[in-house]
């Protein structure tokens, strides 16, 4: 069987379910029950780094919406949501933290609820939500518009001139007139809410998926913020929801890093409580089983699936298994292990199996296209543009030898156009890198003469330690062209 004849996928999750939709009823891998634990059971954040298969496990649930008659799944893509707009509905401009936008959320939120048991559901015989969906249309948020212009008529709550019209409804509904911002949605959320709750939703569960929070790192301004206050406003609508009878449940996708930057004092405990963490620290096997159940897609029997590595692979590469040598160039994750077969694919299409040589051709063209441009990719938003393009070359001129924080701070003023870069964003660059497995430590052992060295991706726990030396991930070698690798 020629590579070009396997099916291994697409490096977006939600490509891959849009154009080849049966790999997620028949190559998904699940072993830890993730898709059922957040259909059925009270987590509701999905939390890991990029490339881990968050958005493939939304398009699982959403691959099951659409064989199963009782659940209904919509994902919310926020990857271009107006967050300079939405950043305007701050409750007030002097406070701080979750609750600076958590009302906001929470009428979002309820408003898309609103449109899937609408305009999804069809449902049309309670009065009560007849009621609310036509006052909502009278206030300016009528149900066939898509949440941009929802977020645009939000924000003029605060600032704009249909202000007076809107307090004039909300009085005759509410039968006082509002002063704030705050009264408005607030009383308005809450009466979405309780209407929710004298729907019959004909036994049908409702899974509202919002993944795409990457693009908030576009926006700078109370980014914080306002991802604080969302985490919060799903946390606070799913247990009103649930303590209310109402099978709709929301479910948040967002990168681990992301969220690590949140200071919410109350969000250790809504993890506690609500999360999973999606990694793949000491699971080599359920690495190579999506491995194998891409082969088994892509036609070779159960019964052949299991050798079938060491048939197109080499079985042995400079003293290793293949599976483990290359495993070594990735950081362990479904994506990074799926592109390297991707390449093999588009560099040897008519080949059924590779020699060593051409592994190694595979390795560049993977690290090249794929590696170094994930790693630039998952520290953008955090960190300077120009440090980011700078980076190759830097990591280049240090190769495969370990180096130390002053003479990776001497190499990117040296490669950079501002001579004095600070010595805080030095270490932050590093953090990210180190956090996300792209370099590690080389520890010096007190034992004997050797050495160790700890990457983030394998060993969790690790920590960064400035004092000590760094090391490259074997994985950039090949693209950056570091000889002897």
């Amino acid at each position: 069987m020629s590579f070009e004849n396997y099916e291994f996928g697409f490096a977006d999750a939600e490509k891959e379910y849009t154009r080849v939709p049966k790999i997620f009823e028949n190559a998904f891998y699940d072993s830890r029950n993730t898709v059922v634990k957040l259909i059925d059971e009270h987590y509701f954040l999905l939390i890991g780094r990029k490339g881990v298969g968050k958005s493939a496990v939304s398009a699982k649930i959403q691959s099951l919406a659409d064989k199963e008659a009782n659940l209904f799944a919509l994902p919310m893509q926020l990857n271009d949501f107006e967050f300079s707009t939405f950043a305007k509905t701050s409750i007030d401009k002097d406070l701080i933290g979750t609750q600076k936008y958590k009302e906001s959320w929470d009428f979002i939120l309820l408003l898309m609820s609103y449109k899937v048991v609408h305009n999804n559901l069809k449902v049309t015989e309670s009065n009560e939500l007849n009621n609310m969906i036509q006052l909502l249309d009278v206030l300016g948020f009528p149900l066939d518009i898509g949440y941009k212009k929802d977020v645009t008529r939000l924000s003029k709550l605060k600032i704009g001139n249909n202000i007076a019209s809107f307090d004039i409804e909300f009085e005759r509904e509410f039968g006082t007139k509002p002063s704030t911002y705050l009264e408005r949605i607030s009383t308005l959320n809450e009466k979405m809410l309780m209407t929710l709750s004298d729907v019959w939703y004909n036994e049908k569960k409702v899974i509202i998926l919002i993944d795409g929070v990457d693009d908030i790192l576009r926006f700078k301004k109370n980014q914080l913020e306002i991802l604080s206050s969302l985490i919060r406003s799903v946390d606070y609508l799913n247990d009103k929801l649930l303590s209310l009878k109402v099978p709709i449940k929301i479910v948040l996708f967002i990168r681990e890093d992301i969220v690590n930057n949140v200071t919410d004092p109350d969000l250790n405990k809504i993890k506690r409580d609500g999360a999973i963490i999606l990694n793949w620290n000491n699971r080599l096997d359920d690495l190579k089983s999506i491995v194998n159940l891409r082969f088994e897609y892509s036609g070779i029997s159960k019964l052949n699936v299991i050798q079938h590595w060491e048939k197109i692979f080499p079985r042995v590469i400079k003293d290793k298994k293949s599976w483990t040598y290359i495993l070594d160039h990735t950081l362990y994750k479904p994506r990074d292990i799926l592109q390297f077969l991707k390449s093999c694919q588009e560099l040897y299409p008519n080949n059924t199996k590779l020699t060593f040589s051409e592994v190694r051709n595979v390795l560049k063209t993977y690290s090249r296209e794929y590696f170094i441009e994930e790693m630039k990719n998952e520290i953008t938003g955090f960190i300077n543009d120009e440090h980011i393009n700078i980076l190759p070359s830097v990591l280049q001129k240090i190769g495969e030898r370990s180096f130390s924080f002053i003479e990776f701070s001497r190499m990117m003023e040296e490669q950079g156009t501002n001579e004095n870069i600070k010595d805080s964003n030095i270490k932050y660059l590093l953090l990210l890198l180190f956090e996300a497995g792209y370099i590690g430590h080389l520890i010096a052992n007190t034992r004997n003469s050797g050495s160790s060295v700890i990457f983030k991706y394998r060993n969790g726990n690790a920590q960064i330690d400035y004092s000590q030396k760094f090391l490259t991930h074997k994985g950039l070698y090949n693209g950056l062209g570091v000889k002897g690798v």
